[in-house]
């Protein structure tokens, strides 16, 4: 859409988060089952406590499920130029996914549904594969800008048609 050129520009997340995204699951799980160990203990005396267990064991399994699924689409650093979104520096990962914004089929989650927050995700099915980040990147409302400026009309007008509906739900 927008044709001006622009430079080449990085996006980041600053330290702190780029520790929670990739750790957090790391320093939870170890305390939610350390905090499970007394309830397994005495699970034979009060069988009550098998509720709390099972809480705890769908909150390990979903939490860990949850950063496993973040490892695979996020990326710690995305550039952007005029064609394309080169993105590496994955978790235990050398790899780096360029998506060209042609090739961008739809856009997903946080901003692009008129959400406060929430993973914002780019999906290229061309290629099969997905990106997504956090508005807690540094200047993510710049990046998300900047990809729809440069995506396909159809994706953007679903997109704008997306924040359009959502305003008139809040209205009424």
């Amino acid at each position: 859409m927008n044709q001006n050129k622009i430079e080449n520009q990085s996006f980041t997340y600053p330290y702190l988060f780029r520790l929670i995204f990739r750790y957090g699951n790391i320093l939870i799980t170890p305390i939610i089952i350390i905090y499970s160990v007394p309830l397994i203990y005495h699970f034979d005396q009060k069988p009550i406590l098998a509720f709390p267990i099972i809480v705890n064991l769908l909150i390990v399994y979903f939490l860990n499920r949850h950063y496993f699924n973040l490892y695979k689409i996020l990326p710690y650093m995305i550039e952007a130029d005029d064609e394309k979104l080169v993105c590496s520096n994955f978790f235990l990962s050398n790899k780096t996914k360029t998506i060209y914004y042609e090739d961008i089929s739809s856009l997903a989650g946080g901003i692009f549904d008129n959400k406060i927050s929430g993973v914002m995700k780019v999906i290229d099915e061309r290629n099969n594969f997905c990106i997504g980040f956090y508005h807690k990147l540094r200047n993510s409302q710049k990046l998300a800008t900047l990809i729809l400026s440069k995506v396909r009309r159809p994706i953007y007008d679903e997109v704008l048609e997306k924040i359009k509906s959502r305003k008139k739900e809040k209205i009424k």
